[in-house]
């Protein structure tokens, strides 16, 4: 059996004292705070006798521009009590708050444990003014709460480019195409426009690209040769655009081109004869030289006095065709010139070197230019040779031959040789038997000589 005993009158009053120390939810006394907007049922299940209020409600900057294209609310979702008074909603169903138009899908937003909410709706500029409502939604009802009015407005961009022109581009070549893509707050200063699509745009070829964390972009395009117009176009030509930014473009321009030719010598020979031989090459970015003509060129040592001994057609452009001409000089260094005009630099080819001796006959003149017939004519003199560098040497017992041509003849007819000694010098006689030419030649046994000859002189018989 349990018996029930009176509690003393000190413990009573302490129970109740530690009673109303409880924490409890917070609320608020009736009538409701002034910032309390009532959110009346207004769509969905029919209303189970709910009753919602937002309290502290705030909106973001209803002005919605470039990086700020949202809307932010924030504040509070209380029910209200059977005593009247405010406090969290507890249930029996999950709470949440919406924000959103009759035009635009509504975000989503969580309600915290005691009620307070943020709720972010982005709008697309394209939508216009829009009159955005709070919704708090409990188990499919609808409770319609505060609404605002947002205003998108695009901002104007430009393009700011590094530089407009470039001149003396090489033909064929790359150029660089950079700037900066900005946008114009509502302020009127200027700020990088953060990855943004861009184009460039010229007559054969289109890029895209984007520009980076600074508002940056850079082109890399392939030049052709004749000077060149390309436009940077920033708009959504690929996607990835903001709409809240204006288009814009700028133009660069390739003012002047510069164009080059390429020239190549390969193959070069010197026969007996002194005709040296060898192959010609052109190529030119504007498929021709200056004047369509290149210039051989010879030089003794193939640094200094270059002169002009042949001048070659090169329209067309040569593609290893054989030259083949006489030069005094076989053991010369030869090169291919052509000269500077509008838009030209001068260009030359390579270097080739001929390394055949250079040999002279002196001397060869009779002992007389008239004479009776079927007497003879004597000669004398000296064969010399010369290598690329150094003094002149005699050929030593090396044949000369004499030569005659009889008058109104065309062909040669020997006369005889002889060697020549020790110190390269010769002598020779022939019998005259009718009035005609005489030479005396020295033909090269091998293929590192060339031929020689004296002087041709006619003898009267």
């Amino acid at each position: 059996m349990r018996i029930r005993m009176p509690l003393p009158a000190l413990a009573t009053a302490t129970l109740l004292t530690a009673a109303l120390a409880l924490p409890a939810a917070t609320a608020y006394a009736d009538p409701a705070p002034a910032d309390a907007t009532a959110a009346p049922w207004c769509e969905g299940r029919a209303s189970d006798g709910t009753t919602l209020f937002f309290v502290d409600t705030q909106f973001s900057s209803t002005l919605l521009t470039y990086g700020n294209e949202s809307l932010t609310a924030t504040g509070k979702v209380l029910a209200q009590q059977t005593d009247g008074t405010l406090a969290p909603y507890a249930g029996p169903y999950a709470l949440s708050v919406t924000l959103g138009s009759a035009g635009l899908y509504a975000a989503v937003g969580t309600v915290a444990a005691d009620g307070s909410f943020t709720v972010h709706k982005s709008v697309p500029e394209s939508a216009g003014k829009q009159q955005l409502t709070l919704k708090a939604v409990v188990d499919r009802m609808g409770f319609c709460g505060p609404s605002t009015q947002v205003d998108p407005v695009t901002e104007p961009t430009r393009i700011v480019l590094d530089k407009a022109t470039a001149a003396d581009v090489p033909a064929w070549g790359t150029t660089s195409i950079s700037g900066t893509l900005e946008y114009q707050a509502q302020d009127g200063t200027w700020h990088p426009a953060v990855g943004q699509p861009l184009t460039l745009q010229g007559a054969h070829s289109t890029q895209a690209g984007t520009t980076g964390s600074d508002g940056r972009f850079s082109f890399t395009q392939d030049v052709y040769n004749t000077p060149t117009h390309w436009t940077v176009d920033a708009r959504d030509h690929t996607g990835g655009w903001d709409e809240y930014l204006t288009g814009s473009s700028a133009d660069f321009d390739i003012t002047s081109i510069v164009q080059h030719a390429t020239l190549h010598l390969a193959s070069a020979k010197v026969d007996a004869h002194s005709r040296l031989s060898v192959s010609v090459s052109a190529d030119s970015t504007d498929a021709a030289v200056p004047g369509s003509v290149l210039y051989l060129q010879q030089s003794a040592d193939g640094k200094t006095g270059w002169t002009t001994v042949d001048r070659i057609p090169a329209n067309p452009l040569p593609v290893a065709r054989t030259v083949t001409l006489t030069v005094s000089n076989p053991h010369g260094y030869w090169r291919l010139f052509s000269p500077a005009a509008t838009d030209f630099p001068a260009a030359y080819s390579n270097t080739v070197h001929t390394s055949v001796y250079a040999t002279k006959v002196t001397g060869g003149k009779p002992n007389h230019t008239t004479v009776p017939r079927n007497s003879y004519v004597s000669f004398s003199g000296h064969v010399y040779e010369q290598g690329t560098t150094g003094p002149w040497k005699p050929v030593t017992h090396s044949y000369v031959t004499l030569l005659f041509r009889p008058a109104g003849q065309k062909t040669w007819l020997s006369r005889g040789r002889v060697k020549t000694d020790g110190s390269g010098a010769y002598r020779i006689s022939g019998k005259a038997t009718t009035g005609g030419t005489w030479v005396v030649v020295w033909y090269t046994p091998d293929s590192a000589h060339v031929d020689a000859q004296g002087p041709q002189t006619y003898v009267h018989a």
